[in-house]
């Protein structure tokens, strides 16, 4: 068996850290950091992009767009078979559908603070009562907090797998001399 690297080490720090925070988001809605402050400022970034699309879009674009900036990171990084860090990205995608259900969950109730004051509509409530879903906004806030626990569900199995294969040591040689699952002429 190789010897253990402190990469690997820091590594399984890095998932452990990770799942422990979405495992505290999903017991605790309510909790806010500097993520939230980064999503909140990208869910505002999503209302610009869409807007030209007019409503709904305009109003669904910021929960969209919060949800597809950290899907393009995790997107990027398996594509460039980054995969330890695509696992870590998933846990922001978590983050962000976390707020999304908290948002969603909300719709009725109208509790949170909205940026803009007290004269703003609330994405949600508008998008929800145009679509005569308004009594469904905690079962669709529910639905999204499976997803996110199914998120992070996701970046730890990828992440304790990708740990376990690079654990396991450099990969056997084929008798051609490529390595296994290689393709092409070396």
């Amino acid at each position: 068996m190789p010897p253990r690297s402190p990469l690997l080490y820091g590594r399984l720090a890095a998932l452990i850290g990770a799942a422990l925070y979405v495992g505290a988001r999903i017991r605790n809605p309510e909790y806010w950091d500097l993520l939230d402050d980064v999503n909140l400022a990208i869910h505002e970034a999503g209302h610009l992009l869409f807007q030209f699309l007019g409503e709904p879009w305009l109003t669904l674009g910021g929960s969209l767009f919060q949800v597809i900036v950290p899907v393009a990171f995790v997107v990027y990084f398996a594509r460039t078979r980054q995969r330890f860090a695509a696992a870590c990205t998933m846990t922001w995608v978590a983050a962000s559908l976390l707020n999304v259900a908290t948002y969603v969950g909300d719709a009725r109730a109208q509790e949170l603070s909205l940026l803009g004051g007290e004269n703003v509509v609330h994405d949600w409530w508008f998008l929800l009562t145009e679509s005569d879903l308004i009594t469904r906004d905690l079962e669709l806030a529910r639905m999204i907090r499976m997803a996110a626990a199914g998120a992070a569900a996701v970046a730890l199995g990828v992440g304790l797998a990708t740990l376990r294969e690079s654990s396991a040591g450099p990969h056997p040689q084929h008798p051609t001399g490529r390595v296994a699952g290689e393709r092409g002429a070396r």
